[in-house]
C-alpha cells in the first residue's frame, strides 16, 4: 500500500505544479506573442515532476495523469473565463498543440510518426513515378543483341491476407508489360513485398520484375 502511496503523492505534487505554475502565469501576464506561456509550461511542468517522482519512488510511470488534469484546467480557464477571451491565430494553435503533445505524448507521437509514415510513401511513389516510365519498365540502356529489351514490372497493392493473390497479379501485370514491350519471354524474375503501415492499418505492395527477352 505504501508503494501505491508515491504514486498518489507523484500525480498531486504534479498537478501542484501545473497549477501554481498556471496561477503565477496569469498573475505576472507570462504572455508571448499574445498567448499565455501557462498553456505550454504548466502542462509540462506538471507531467515533469510527476513523472520524476514516480519514477524515483513509485518506481513505474503513472501516465501523466497530472499533465492531463493541467491540460483540461488552464484550456477551460482561458478558454470561458478570462477577460479577454483567447482568439485564433497562428500561436494559439500552435500553442495548444504544444500543450497537447505535453498532457497526451503517447498519442501525439504515434499520430504524428503515423502521418509522417503516410507522407513518406506519398513521396516515394511520387519519385518512382517521376523515375519509371508510364508502361512500368526501366530501360537497360543498351540492347545485347536484340535480345535483351529491358525490366519489366508489374505491381499489386492489397490486404496482407489477400499475399497469394497479390502475388499472381504483380507476376501477370509483368508478364503483360513484358508483351507490350515486344518480348517472348522473362527470365531473372524477382518478387518483392513491402509493407506500408499508414493510419488505416498495414497494406501490402508486391512487386514483380524481371528480364524481357526476346529471340
Amino acid at each position: 500500500m505504501g508503494r501505491y502511496r508515491w504514486a498518489v503523492i507523484a500525480v498531486a505534487a504534479g498537478l501542484g505544479a501545473g497549477l501554481l505554475s498556471a496561477i503565477l502565469s496569469v498573475r505576472f501576464q507570462l504572455v508571448v506573442f499574445g498567448f499565455n506561456i501557462m498553456y505550454i509550461v504548466s502542462p509540462l511542468l506538471a507531467g515533469f515532476v510527476e513523472s520524476y517522482i514516480a519514477g524515483r519512488k513509485y518506481g513505474a510511470s503513472t501516465g501523466a495523469v497530472s499533465a492531463i488534469l493541467v491540460f483540461f484546467a488552464v484550456n477551460i480557464y482561458g478558454w470561458f473565463f478570462p477577460a479577454e477571451p483567447i482568439e485564433w491565430n497562428v500561436f494559439t494553435v500552435g500553442g495548444l498543440m504544444l500543450a497537447f503533445q505535453a498532457a497526451f505524448p503517447t498519442a501525439v507521437n504515434f499520430l504524428l510518426a503515423a502521418i509522417i509514415t503516410y507522407l513518406l510513401g506519398l513521396a516515394g511513389k511520387g519519385v518512382g513515378d517521376l523515375l519509371v516510365p508510364k508502361n512500368g519498365s526501366i530501360p537497360l540502356g543498351y540492347d545485347a543483341g536484340g535480345e535483351m529489351l529491358g525490366i519489366a514490372a508489374g505491381e499489386a497493392v492489397g490486404k496482407p491476407d489477400e499475399i497469394t493473390e497479390l502475388r499472381r497479379l504483380a507476376v501477370e501485370r509483368m508478364l503483360q508489360n513484358a508483351e507490350a514491350m515486344g518480348a517472348v519471354g522473362v527470365v531473372d524474375i524477382d518478387v518483392e513485398v513491402t509493407v506500408l503501415r499508414g493510419l488505416g492499418g498495414e497494406v501490402l505492395a508486391v512487386t514483380a520484375t524481371g528480364t524481357a527477352v526476346k529471340g
